[in-house]
């Protein structure tokens, strides 16, 4: 079963977590316009061919008409191979300058104790990704369920060798760091100090890992959502609001990374996004427009 996915949300308490009192104080030295971003986990979905992609897009050129709707995605396909440099180079020939990459840590060295320490592999991540330039966001690191507690020491050698000016979050899913309120504020302040972000996780089945903590200048959330249930709806205002308070204090880059069952609604999903973000007053939402939509303004 996917992380966190329930078959009956019914009973599921929806609302958000209270804000960590220390994000003002730790956004306070930002300063800087906000920019959101809304991305989803994959281009290749046939279902969005008549919503987002033309009719008889081929394949080859779904990523250029993704990445003239969404502005960043959650680069999923990383996590199972490192790409070579051919790859991101014809990656980056399909997408406007403005448009990022966040790339999902390779398994091999996010997955198994030898490969969060194995510089050679990790260089091999980090050539990669210096291959994505200018259209690179932040990586993100999303750790196995298992990874626990237990495992810090692991992790901060891991840190250790990651070089500070490639920007990274993690996504912790184990309930130790996040049971009683006492792991995950520590690590904040060390993450903090260290320039690293935290992913918050919205989803049905792991309310614990829905937290309220912000450790660098931006921040990354997978909001999960349940076929369009009203429950999404209600979760992006609610977000709207938080995200509208972060940038006051300072919050620089948002990355929304919106997620439906097998992504067939992301589409949906992401037009109800743009108008709630544009109603709240944010600027320069991304923009959702159908082919059908788009050959009535074009008449």
């Amino acid at each position: 079963m996917e992380f966190g996915k329930l078959e009956d949300i019914s009973l599921v308490d929806w609302h958000m977590p209270s804000d960590d009192p220390k994000n003002a104080a730790r956004l306070l030295s930002a300063q800087k316009d906000h920019k959101l971003y809304f991305g989803s986990p994959a281009w290749g979905n046939k279902h969005w061919v008549g919503k987002i992609y033309p009719p008889k897009t081929p394949p080859e050129k779904f990523l250029y008409y993704y990445s003239r709707n969404f502005n960043c995605i959650e680069l999923n396909t990383t996590h199972y191979r490192i790409p070579d440099e051919a790859t991101a180079k014809e990656w980056i020939s399909q997408v406007p300058e403005n448009f990022l990459f966040c790339p999902k840590l390779f398994k091999d060295i996010s997955h198994t104790r030898t490969g969060m320490v194995d510089k050679a592999l990790l260089k091999t991540w980090l050539d990669f990704i210096q291959h994505l330039g200018r259209n690179l966001g932040p990586c993100f690191v999303q750790f196995h369920e298992q990874f626990s507690y237990q495992d810090k020491v692991l992790l901060f050698k891991f840190l250790e060798s990651w070089p500070s000016e490639f920007k990274l979050s993690l996504e912790l899913r184990h309930p130790s760091w996040f049971e009683n309120g006492k792991i995950l504020p520590a690590l904040t302040d060390y993450l903090h100090r260290r320039n690293i972000g935290l992913v918050i996780t919205d989803v049905a089945g792991r309310r614990d890992v829905l937290h309220s903590s912000v450790s660098a200048p931006w921040t990354m959330i997978r909001l999960i959502g349940n076929d369009l249930d009203p429950s999404d709806e209600i979760r992006l205002y609610d977000w709207a609001e938080r995200l509208n308070s972060w940038a006051q204090m300072g919050l620089q880059e948002t990355y929304l990374l919106l997620h439906q069952e097998e992504d067939i609604h992301t589409i949906e999903f992401a037009q109800m996004a743009e108008e709630i973000f544009t109603g709240e007053g944010f600027p320069d939402v991304p923009t959702f427009t159908f082919e059908k939509e788009r050959d009535l303004f074009n008449y």
